[in-house]
């Protein structure tokens, strides 16, 4: 008997005391009758995940009980998908591709506006006025990890916002933190950070900044000192839970939590070996999809990720159950989470939505063998993390279109399930010392990094930032109310097509909806609550 070690994943409201004893019961009439499952992860941070040490039929028995959403390999032990941060380096983009001098986010000034003020142009000689900072309020990057000495985490005294904490410590979870995890050696976390919470480059100017560092997203070098996918959401989880009451609110600080990174796998199409997609109900083969272009009119998109064997390979995104749980429970928990949309230029759909249930027959790429194999994934249901309930964050271009609307990034992910929309595109923030981009000196102090970068990942901690506002003024908030408060608050000032089929036009949002974030507290129009 050959055992796995799979992750199983309850429905919501199944009580998980009973099923657990009946997994673990020598004897019995539920799935396993013969004998009790070990348990490999028991999850005392979850009542939706366990992992068990299960044979193969086992694990197909069970995905067959009405109570089990999924039984799946845990993420990190799969071949078939790898885990990504979602950001590119930019290409030739306006509102400055430069990597260093006084250059700001501009995302402070855009959402700042309920109207673009940049028009047709690059440039705007407006200042971010602010009356709220994120005061009272969390912000947890969950990413490569922080450099906590950069000097833009600092309050205006100069003292680090950056908690150091012991997140195993203060979860109450039992696991040891690596001595190195309060390092980025990517520089993407950090990039995020700055966009949140930085003090010249970010909204929650006077928020706490956390750091969860998870594994696989670590940096050259640095492999193996972050928090593995099974626990990092856990200890956010039971840290929060574990927080006092604020004397000041009556109320927890509230915690808001940025993912800027999701999973996803290769794959090759060629219809001559069979391949196909079904697409709303029918099946697409042959002639009908033998060019990147007959795919694009069923929803795949023809961005080239590279060759192989000559072949060009295309990118996907992947739902894991298991994941997509610990966000429900997350918010169930109280806490806020952000998501970038992804970059793969896919439109996501709701559940149950017109393209939810398209699939794709390819090759799909093993990770571990450097090889193509027989797959299918679908086409429209996004990426992990993801959940009803989450901010999903698509990102806006630097450039506008000819009337001067603004637009979405081509690569963006779009569609019904992106809740908002905010900039993306050549956002400069900080950076660390060490790190994968093209970067410049901090003006404030040169021996520090910033670096201009592009991506959903940008866009996500756009609203992490905008909600520590709306948090520091609302601290008893629940994650439905703030999500609620991004979109009451949004503007109608994309470009979009109000078509959820065209494909082929690569600024149409696939969806009727035309959010972009709008921060109402400190704009022009809105009522003066106190001083910068």
């Amino acid at each position: 008997m050959s055992e796995k070690e799979y992750i199983v994943t309850l429905n919501k409201n199944v009580d998980y005391a009973v099923f657990d004893a009946e997994m673990i019961a020598t004897t019995g009439s539920g799935a396993i009758p013969q004998r009790s499952a070990p348990i490999s992860n028991l999850r005392p941070g979850s009542k939706r995940n366990t992992h068990y040490l299960l044979t193969d039929d086992e694990a197909n028995t069970l995905r067959l009980d009405p109570r089990v959403l999924s039984v799946e390999i845990p993420p990190e032990q799969r071949d078939d998908i790898k885990i990504g941060i979602r950001a590119t380096q930019p290409g030739n983009f306006n509102k400055s591709t430069s990597d260093s001098g006084d250059i700001v986010n501009w995302g402070l000034i855009r959402c700042n506006e309920s109207t673009n003020i940049y028009g047709t142009g690059t440039n705007t000689s407006q200042d971010y006025n602010y009356t709220l900072d994120g005061t009272g309020v969390d912000i947890v990057i969950q990413d490569s990890g922080i450099q906590v000495d950069h000097p833009d985490f600092n309050d205006t005294s100069g003292v680090s916002r950056v908690q150091q904490i012991d997140w195993y410590q203060e979860s109450g979870l039992a696991g040891t933190q690596n001595a190195n995890h309060y390092r980025d050696t990517d520089g993407h976390g950090t990039h995020c950070a700055g966009i949140a919470a930085g003090k010249t480059y970010g909204w929650g100017k006077n928020a706490k900044i956390y750091s969860v560092k998870v594994a696989g997203l670590e940096g050259d070098g640095d492999s193996g000192t972050g928090i593995s996918v099974s626990d990092c959401f856990d200890v956010i989880k039971l840290w929060h839970r574990n927080k006092p009451v604020d004397p000041a609110t009556g109320v927890k600080r509230p915690t808001i939590v940025n993912m800027s990174w999701g999973y996803g796998g290769y794959y090759q199409f060629d219809q001559s070996q069979g391949h196909s997609i079904n697409y709303r109900g029918d099946t697409y083969s042959g002639l009908q999809v033998d060019t990147a272009n007959d795919r694009l009119d069923y929803g795949l998109p023809v961005r080239v990720r590279g060759t192989l064997g000559g072949n060009p390979y295309y990118d996907y995104n992947s739902r894991i159950a298991s994941v997509d749980a610990d966000i429900e429970e997350l918010l169930e928990e109280g806490v806020h989470v952000c998501i970038a949309a992804g970059n793969n230029s896919y439109k996501i759909e709701v559940e149950n939505g017109t393209d939810w249930n398209n699939t794709v027959s390819c090759s799909t790429y093993n990770f571990s063998f450097g090889t193509f194999t027989s797959g299918t994934f679908n086409t429209h249901k996004g990426s992990s993390p993801q959940a009803l309930g989450a901010h999903i964050v698509g990102n806006v271009d630097s450039s506008v279109n000819l009337a001067g609307l603004d637009r979405k990034a081509e690569s963006s992910e779009c569609g019904p399930a992106v809740t908002v929309y905010a900039p993306g595109t050549n956002i400069m923030s900080t950076t660390s010392t060490t790190n994968k981009f093209t970067d410049g000196e901090y003006p404030a102090d040169t021996n520090f990094r910033i670096c201009n970068i592009s991506g959903t990942s940008m866009a996500s901690p756009q609203i992490a930032g905008i909600l520590s506002l709306y948090c520091q003024l609302n601290p008893g908030s629940t994650p439905a109310d703030g999500l609620q408060f991004i979109i009451d608050n949004s503007t109608d000032q994309l470009y979009n097509t109000s078509n959820d089929d065209d494909f082929n036009d690569i600024r149409s949002l696939l969806s009727t909806h035309t959010r972009l974030a709008f921060n109402k507290f400190n704009s022009a129009i809105q009522l003066t609550i106190g001083s910068s």
